[in-house]
């Protein structure tokens, strides 16, 4: 009888089981407390307060940069905050700036330090970012612009990016 094993005997394959490994998010038990918009600014510029869609497409180049903080408060809790700027510009000419600082308030498990790290770095951020790709879109339509497709944001790519930054 022949048994199957999830690794095989090849290096390679032992490598993609590490980073298999090396990706799991520890999420375990964490809860989101609260929510909410911290601050928020939507500037739409004159050049651009009336327009057809067609003047828009394939046309926008747009910018996002999101950057995550996060503030220790009482023992176990954590607020993490995503900046959030969106810029657009048609013809190198800006359309439009959204900033806004997105925060959550959660509740971290008793876990080992290493774990904890990944959670707030990782976990924390990306229970957060539907809320803000939706406020985002809301925004835009409401603001009489194209809505802005967001792609999902792999944050553990970002941390794992990060920390090879750090040690260089």
């Amino acid at each position: 009888m022949k048994v199957k094993t999830f690794m095989s005997i090849k290096q390679k394959n032992s490598d993609d089981f590490r980073y298999y490994v090396d990706n799991l998010l520890f999420n375990h038990d964490i809860e989101l407390l609260s929510q909410f918009v911290k601050d928020m600014s939507f500037e739409k510029r004159k050049d651009f307060a009336l327009f057809t869609e067609e003047d828009f497409k394939g046309k926008t180049d747009f910018s996002l940069n999101i950057d995550v903080e996060n503030e220790k408060q009482n023992e176990g809790q954590i607020v993490t905050s995503l900046n959030v700027n969106l810029e657009a510009k048609i013809n190198k000419k800006t359309a439009f700036i959204l900033e806004m600082t997105y925060c959550g308030l959660f509740k971290l498990p008793d876990v080992p330090e290493m774990i904890l790290v990944k959670q707030v770095q990782v976990e924390c951020p990306r229970m957060l970012f539907p809320y803000i790709r939706r406020i985002i879109s809301q925004t835009m339509i409401e603001s009489g612009m194209p809505n802005v497709d967001i792609k999902n944001i792999n944050f553990f790519d970002l941390y794992k990016s990060n920390i090879k930054n750090q040690a260089q």
